[in-house]
């Protein structure tokens, strides 16, 4: 027998899935309004939460901006697009800002050029306040492709930075020590190779990567990445100096016999966690703020190709995950980027709906930001939907009011796949109640194209 147990992660949208959008959403107790920043921007990859108060955006064709995260207002601070290839994955990619800033003015960008094909350097502006200009190049020439090409970077608590690059779909690359593509590099801010890296004489802090796209440190210093994996094994990795995390030969955990060979041979550090298939891991961040205290302490990972924010819950000692949430799917779509405002508001980047950005311009910069009047509650939000579990466990029950007759549900796993679905036709609506222990979602949409979500817990009695 099994018994379902109700509480609510319901999301109330009141419009369609792009655009401005504004709604109040429920993540347990907590109630979080969410609104547009700013719309009509073309693949936002970085955003960043600056020390002056705006949000600093590159976007991939080519253009860096300040945007200002109450009132939207965009100040446009470099169009290098003429200098930028754009082709496939490639284009304006990551950026950090000095960790000093604005006292040092330095803002660090990655970006690929044409160069006998594509080609991926690191430079760094200076900020005059209006505009970003003095481009030096700390280093050009790593090799880049339409895809693959990573890039995040991060500054180490000792001001020392962190680039990931893709393997720029040369197989011989991550495990060379000698070439770039497939690695973390760590940096001097001034472009020098910092003497105590691992390899002496090199930029190279880790290799056997494929396309790290999440760099981000936890509040005990543990580094965290995620990666893109081929048709299986999207990873989140915890970093370590000197480490190989096994690619080409591995992919995901060391699980085959030749796979088990090789990191026994060549000591790989497996993930903590992997998604097979893929689900399109990009950004991730550490939520340490407690605005949203469902998620204090746990690393939140954008996704693509399965379009919504994942939770992942890490042990007391912050060295394992230990479970793993699902939000948002398939609302905004993909979901490019991620970072956190001063009181622990939170901003996503949205990428479209389909990997090849067949409506340009388009993507949006979305805040979710808890209101005071509203706030944490323990009470569920009435949505005039209830769901209930029968005598014998065989069915769910879902009562509605009249304002749902003709609603679309869905009955959704947490990768997304619809297991039922149907209409709903009276005011008692009976499921049949076949599900394996685990967590469900219930998705609801009314005829005004509010969609309601409710998180069902099945436990085996």
């Amino acid at each position: 027998m099994k018994q379902f147990l109700i509480y609510i992660i319901t999301t109330v949208f009141t419009t369609g899935l792009s655009g401005h959008l504004n709604a109040q959403v429920t993540i347990d107790k907590t109630v979080a309004d969410t609104n547009t920043v700013i719309t009509g921007l073309d693949i936002p990859w970085e955003i960043l939460y600056g020390p002056d108060g705006w949000l600093w955006v590159t976007e991939r064709f080519g253009r860096i901006s300040r945007v200002h995260p109450e009132t939207g207002e965009q100040d446009i601070i470099l169009d290098h697009s003429g200098f930028v290839v754009q082709q496939g994955e490639s284009g304006m990619l990551g950026m950090a800002l000095h960790p000093e800033f604005p006292e040092d003015r330095r803002v660090y960008v990655v970006y690929t050029y044409p160069a006998n094909g594509i080609k991926e350097k690191l430079v760094h502006f200076s900020y005059d306040g209006y505009e970003l200009i003095d481009e030096t190049v700390l280093i050009e020439g790593i090799e880049g492709n339409s895809t693959h090409n990573g890039s995040r970077l991060i500054f180490t608590p000792d001001s020392k930075l962190l680039m990931t690059t893709g393997d720029a779909q040369d197989l011989s690359a991550p495990q060379n020590p000698d070439h770039m593509s497939g690695k973390i590099l760590r940096i001097n801010p001034d472009g020098t190779i910092p003497e105590d890296n691992p390899i002496p004489g090199s930029y190279v802090y880790t290799l056997g990567h494929r396309n790290a796209q999440g760099l981000y440190f936890s509040s005990d210093g543990t580094l965290f990445s995620s990666e893109h994996g081929p048709s299986t094994d999207d990873e989140i990795n915890r970093i370590e100096a000197g480490r190989n995390y096994g690619w080409p030969e591995v992919s995901g955990f060391c699980n085959t016999p030749e796979e088990m060979s090789y990191c026994e041979q060549h000591d790989i550090m497996e993930p903590l966690i992997a998604w097979t298939p893929t689900i399109a891991t990009s950004d991730i961040i550490f939520y340490e703020k407690d605005m949203i205290p469902e998620w204090t302490g746990s690393i939140l990972l954008t996704v693509l190709k399965d379009k919504r924010l994942v939770e992942l819950e890490l042990s007391d000692d912050g060295q394992e995950i230990i479970a793993e949430n699902h939000y948002f799917i398939d609302f905004w779509g993909r979901l490019r980027d991620i970072c956190v405002g001063p009181e622990g508001e939170i901003y996503l980047a949205t990428n479209g709906d389909s990997w090849s950005n067949n409506d340009p311009f388009s993507h949006s910069i979305i805040r979710l930001k808890v209101n005071e009047a509203t706030g944490a509650t323990d009470q569920t939000n009435d949505t005039g939907i209830t769901i209930l579990r029968d005598a014998f466990n065989q069915h769910l029950i879902v009562k509605s009011g009249p304002e749902f007759m003709g609603s679309y549900w869905q009955i959704l796993n947490l990768q997304g796949a619809v297991l039922d679905s149907g209409y709903i036709q009276s005011p008692w609506l009976k499921i049949n109640n076949a599900y394996k222990p685990g967590i469900y979602l219930m998705q609801i949409q009314s005829a005004k194209n509010e969609v309601f979500v409710k998180k069902i817990v099945s436990r085996t009695l």
